[in-house]
């Protein structure tokens, strides 16, 4: 099960990116540089935890 939502839940963030990507081009740098940070504090966290 873990591993289904561990394929699930990148996926579904790739295929938001790419949404976002057709409806407002401009606003991917930003946006993409903010889900970078918030990914890297995320894993920092688990890897603290683990």
């Amino acid at each position: 099960m873990l591993a289904v939502l561990g394929v699930f839940f990148p996926l579904a963030a790739l295929l938001g990116l790419l949404g976002l990507a057709y409806v407002a081009t401009p606003d991917v740098p930003r946006i993409t540089g903010t889900v970078a940070l918030i990914l890297t504090i995320a894993a920092l966290g688990v890897a603290i935890l683990h």
